[in-house]
């Protein structure tokens, strides 16, 4: 017999599956500066809190109606804008992770069979590669509009 959650249990399961990425960015970052012979900081601690505070702003609050009546310039304005654009970056990431990890199972259907690691690898490869490509135009976008620096 399989255990599945149910309710509350299966929230908070996925809830902490949403965690796994930035606990490992966190992991790895604290990783590089002691591989580096650096002290390690509490950039990683940083990092995990930053994503917390963003992902409780941005799922809990209603921002279809109070959005629009923020004015410009003040902090809650950036506030606002940063937590934008870090929905609009995950959204992002989730998507072309989908797409890639999609087209990767299309093409190697046999999980250990041959070319199954290539085709593993290029898909990451190619994950990055139109991510990165997004953002830059995402970015550019916003520096067109006035927004960045």
């Amino acid at each position: 017999m399989v255990f599945r959650p149910r309710g509350k249990a299966r929230l908070l399961r996925r809830w902490l599956l949403t965690l796994v990425p930035i606990l490992l960015f966190a992991a790895v970052l604290a990783l590089m500066q002691w591989a580096g012979g650096m002290p390690v900081t509490w950039l990683w601690l940083q990092t995990i809190l930053v994503f917390l505070a963003t992902t409780i702003v941005v799922r809990l609050l209603p921002w279809d109606r109070w959005i629009f009546q923020i004015r410009e310039g003040t902090w809650l304005f950036w506030a606002a804008l940063f937590a934008l654009f870090v929905r609009h970056f995950a959204a992002v990431l989730l998507a072309e992770g989908r797409r890639a990890l999609t087209a990767r199972a299309l093409s190697a259907p046999n999980r250990y069979g041959p070319g199954w690691f290539r085709s593993l690898a290029f898909a990451v490869s190619a994950f990055f590669g139109r991510s990165l490509t997004r953002a830059e135009r995402f970015y550019a976008a916003q520096l067109v509009r006035g927004i960045g620096e």
